[in-house]
């Protein structure tokens, strides 16, 4: 059965985790009057957006803040302090938060950010889950934070669409971060000045599903037996702000950007996939099994472009222990990946 939850006034804001929406949060709250403070691990900590770590963003605006692995720690909760007319919102926060945290430092009013349907989609791996799911639903929903991951009652939430020129993580990123600065920021203007009673929506359980993070050295890795709308799909995931999908040419690693299937030039057998059978100074034509791929981009391990220097009949393969790794859960604790 549903309940409900008073939210407001605010005098403050408290941030935990970090990225991009957290900054602009944070830049929209200070002229607007609101006392802010973050809590952050020190994996975001070191995070660079736009040239300048977290840290150094929060000093250079003169913002409160703390870097803990331990988010139940006396210190955390001497920084905190009382959050009766504080919005504590969680933004991709690297800590798993207990009952007794929640209650004892949140008055169980902790709110979380989720960018993708739920309960489906709960976890995270992002837009490169979407992007290999062909999925354009967009979301922005502020549910609670319990012991559970991403299985809060949600408080608010908005539906939207990613274009369908979006191909990429970086098309899919920019829209995401916009829709939910300005969601937020809609939220916080309309509650911070008065309270007011929100019915909450509990989750349907069985509609359930979880996806758990990737990481773009780990995971990245081509298969060329993919089925050809797969295996582009699974490039494009991996593509800026990330290094690329990973494979071989010539025994050397590289890092394929800017891929687009063809049809133009035939229809190839499973046993040609990865050879370049066509090229100019600007782009490969790969065959793989039912169509082509038009590459763009091939970056070596030093960072430069090298498809002017590829030859047809060079054959791109991943070695069978790599693909076997891809397969390998990544976990990442507040300090980085285990």
């Amino acid at each position: 059965m549903n309940s409900s939850i008073t939210v407001g006034p605010y005098e403050g804001i408290l941030l935990l985790g970090g990225g991009e929406i957290l900054r602009n949060i944070c830049i929209w709250a200070l002229p607007a009057g609101f006392n802010i403070s973050v809590v952050t691990s020190e994996r975001h900590s070191k995070e660079v957006i736009n040239g300048t770590t977290l840290s150094s963003f929060l000093q250079e605006n003169n913002i409160s803040y703390l870097v803990t692995n331990e988010i139940s720690s006396t210190k955390v909760k001497k920084f905190i302090g009382n959050t009766d007319k504080i919005f504590c919102l969680s933004l991709g926060a690297a800590w798993i938060f207990n009952s007794a945290t929640i209650k004892e430092l949140f008055n169980n009013k902790l709110f979380n950010l989720h960018g993708t349907r739920l309960p489906q989609n709960r976890g995270g791996g992002g837009w490169s889950w979407q992007i290999m799911t062909a999925n354009r639903f967009g979301f922005s929903i502020l549910h609670l934070v319990d012991e559970g991951v991403d299985t809060g009652s949600i408080v608010m939430s908005d539906e939207y669409l990613y274009p369908a020129t979006c191909r990429l993580p970086i098309d899919y990123e920019n829209i995401y971060v916009k829709k939910n600065t300005t969601f937020l920021i809609n939220f916080l203007n309309k509650y911070s000045k008065s309270s007011d009673c929100i019915e909450l929506h509990n989750q349907t359980e069985y509609f359930s599903t979880y996806w758990p993070r990737l990481n773009s050295l780990t995971n990245s890795w081509i298969d060329w037996s993919m089925e050809k709308y797969d295996l582009e799909r699974f490039i494009c995931a991996f593509d800026d702000p990330y290094q690329g999908a990973q494979t071989y040419i010539c025994k050397n690693k590289v890092y394929l950007k800017k891929v687009s299937l063809n049809f133009q030039d035939g229809v190839f057998n499973a046993y040609q996939s990865g050879l370049i059978y066509r090229k100019t100074e600007h782009w490969a034509c790969v065959c793989i099994a039912g169509a082509s791929l038009i590459i763009e981009q091939v970056i070596d391990e030093s960072g430069d472009n090298i498809i002017s220097d590829l030859n047809v009949g060079d054959r791109f393969i991943t070695p069978t222990r790599e693909l076997e790794n891809a397969k390998n859960r990544v976990v990442y604790t507040p300090s980085g990946m285990k």
